[in-house]
């Protein structure tokens, strides 16, 4: 009765149908693990394994969720929040892991657990993108889970919502089959032994229930966005909407399917690496040493492009240097020196433009005629005193001028 017991004692986010095969599994005492999971059509293990893909992290969330595994979770086909809390951390502390995909097919399960589960996801945004892809079914507790990622993507036939708790519990009338019990309850602990069947009993467990949900419809409106009031109103009021349904209603973000997820996600960079969020850093190698010689040897063809390019943009901007200088306004009048600066010196524009500033402008050369030039020419006649009368003659000194000329 262990196992009936269990699934009795909790309150569930969980479908109906997988709630019964839950119920019914539980019910089942003289049959052996292997021979329930024979005629559910699973294997006796434990599948659930973080796969990676281009350095995707997919964690499958798949049948019924339970708090811890154990034997039950294995003949169930279920998931335990324990191991995807496990996997979770592993892929979000993993340098070589750049974004969580949560693939998601399952009917919800036990209320316990799923909470902290769906916390530890909400907190973990913005560190990787957390992606919820529903491939099959994300309801109730499944949901639950889902609504903590970054995104919700759902597949056309997805089925998303039953948001609410359900409780099962057995009466205070047993059937002839089940064995018979007693009871007493301390008197001073009226309530701790619920009766269902009674008014008061009933009244009481539907509190219990109504607060566990009430906590389902709160994280569920933080984790998307919305009021409270619009979880209740727009998401289904506990019923399943199905792929673009529960898109127009909020509970999912679009259309999608898991290869262009994984698509999507690997050719984006490492957030969490970038930031110096990862715990386990890669291992740092030593890097070859560059310098020209290194260079040339590993890369000869970039370095002749870069000489080239380098010889090209050197060309051009000495070009447009002197340039600069023979037609500065300041080099008018002082062009000797205008073409000095340019030409022999490496000085830049600015500084040659200060420097023609403060210097005198160039005197032009005088312009002189034939009959200037005839006169430079020509040089002084030699003049002598005279030594006696006949030099002191006019007619005498004409000729003595004339033949001089």
């Amino acid at each position: 009765m262990r196992a009936w017991n269990k699934a009795t004692a909790e309150p569930w986010a969980i479908t109906e149908t997988a709630l019964h095969t839950i119920l019914d599994i539980a019910a089942r005492e003289n049959e052996s693990p292997e021979a329930v999971a024979a005629k559910l059509g699973k294997e006796l293990q434990n599948t659930h394994k973080v796969m990676e893909r281009e350095g995707v992290a997919i964690i499958p969330v798949t049948g019924p969720l339970f708090r811890y595994a154990n034997i039950f979770t294995a003949i169930s086909g279920a998931t335990s929040y324990e191991m995807l809390a496990q996997d979770f951390t592993a892929a979000l502390e993993s340098p070589e892991i750049s974004a969580i995909i949560l693939n998601i097919d399952s009917p919800g399960g036990e209320v316990n657990g799923c909470a902290e589960l769906a916390s530890m996801i909400f907190e973990a945004r913005g560190k990787k993108p957390i992606i919820a892809y529903a491939s099959g079914d994300a309801a109730s507790g499944a949901y639950w889970i889902a609504s903590a990622a970054d995104e919700v993507v759902a597949s056309e036939t997805s089925g998303l919502g039953s948001i609410g708790v359900v409780g099962v519990y057995r009466g205070a009338r047993q059937d002839k089959t089940a064995p018979a019990t007693i009871e007493i309850i301390s008197s001073q602990s009226p309530d701790k032994r619920l009766d269902p069947e009674t008014d008061h009993g009933r009244a009481k467990l539907q509190a219990r229930i109504d607060a566990m949900a009430e906590v389902f419809v709160n994280t569920v409106a933080r984790n998307r966005g919305v009021e409270p009031q619009s979880v209740l109103e727009q998401f289904g009021g506990g019923d399943i909407l199905i792929g673009k349904m529960a898109i127009t209603a909020g509970l999912a973000d679009r259309i999608g399917s898991l290869e262009r997820l994984i698509a999507e996600l690997s050719s984006k960079p490492n957030p969490a690496s970038e930031r110096g969020f990862l715990l386990h850093q890669p291992p740092q190698t030593k890097e070859k040493p560059m310098d020209i010689t290194v260079l040339k040897q590993d890369h000869p063809n970039l370095v002749a492009q870069l000489q080239a390019e380098t010889t090209a943009e050197a060309k051009t901007a000495e070009r447009n240097r002197i340039k600069a200088i023979i037609d500065n306004t300041e080099a008018e009048g002082r062009q000797k020196l205008a073409r000095h600066l340019a030409f022999v010196t490496d000085i830049a524009p600015e500084a040659a433009a200060e420097t023609l500033a403060q210097a005198p402008k160039e005197q032009p050369e005088a312009k002189s005629g034939s009959f200037d030039a005839a006169m430079r020419d020509l040089g002084n006649p030699k003049i002598t005193s005279a030594a006696n009368a006949e030099e002191d003659d006019v007619d005498a000194t004409a000729k003595r001028v004339a033949a001089a000329s």
